[in-house]
């Protein structure tokens, strides 16, 4: 695969792995992966208040017989307005759990079927002078990845490490996404169109997937191959 640089020459190749980019599996571990995933994303506060949190007296509100009423015996009870609730929401912990196993398989299937569209690029490091979201289109634009975004289009951007000044011009960008190679999922590389890794997020995504059982020398340090100068322009260089 092309390394491009930020003037949108190729400025290399790298090998991506088989056992990463090319990984065939169940469809159905990528459905649990990410129903996993936004079930941890629930914040579980919901919470109303019982007959015995709800305030109001505990006085029985008429006589019991010879009224012609329903009997009552306190105005919280669920059945009257200003009451309690009766099964409602409490707050709860709703994240489920996944095997790491199945995880992994599940982030390399949608990595396998995104690299298969041709949606997976591989940039040069850069860092933005300032934190400007102009900034950061004017970088983007030369590679291809920004300008008039259609609807649904969007962006992966996957470092090597956390950026803050990228990370504050893409905050307004919605459809760019910038986080850390090693943070990302499977939820993440699916609701985007394109996953474009940076030369050190590669080589870290890498490296972390060869400790998840891939033969280290299979998959990590990934080695560019740069093309080679002009006998005239090496020497000039000199």
């Amino acid at each position: 695969m092309d390394v491009l640089a930020m003037s949108g020459e190729v400025k290399g190749q790298v090998e991506l792995p088989e056992s990463v980019f090319g990984h065939k599996g169940k469809p159905s571990l990528l459905w649990e992966a990410v129903r996993v995933f936004l079930a941890g994303q629930r914040q579980g506060t919901a919470k109303t208040k019982t007959r015995a949190e709800v305030s109001g007296t505990g006085r029985k509100p008429h006589r019991q017989k010879h009224t012609g009423r329903a009997r009552h015996g306190s105005r919280r009870s669920v059945i009257h307005v200003g009451g309690g609730v009766c099964f409602g929401p409490i707050p709860r912990d709703y994240s489920l759990g996944l095997p790491k196993k199945k995880r992994r398989q599940a982030l390399r299937l949608v990595l396998s079927a995104r690299h298969a569209e041709g949606a997976v690029m591989v940039l040069e490091d850069f860092e933005l002078t300032e934190p400007k979201t102009k900034e950061l289109i004017r970088v983007l634009s030369q590679v291809g990845l920004a300008g008039d975004k259609k609807p649904g289009s969007s962006v992966l951007l996957l470092l090597g490490s956390a950026s803050e000044s990228l990370e504050r011009a893409s905050s307004n960008l919605s459809w760019l996404t910038v986080m850390p190679a090693t943070q990302v999922n499977s939820h993440a590389v699916l609701a985007h169109e394109k996953v474009v890794f940076t030369e050190q997020g590669l080589e870290k995504f890498l490296r972390i997937s060869g400790r998840a059982g891939h033969p280290e020398s299979e998959i990590s340090n990934p080695e560019i191959h740069r093309p080679a100068q002009d006998p005239g322009q090496e020497s000039s260089n000199g």
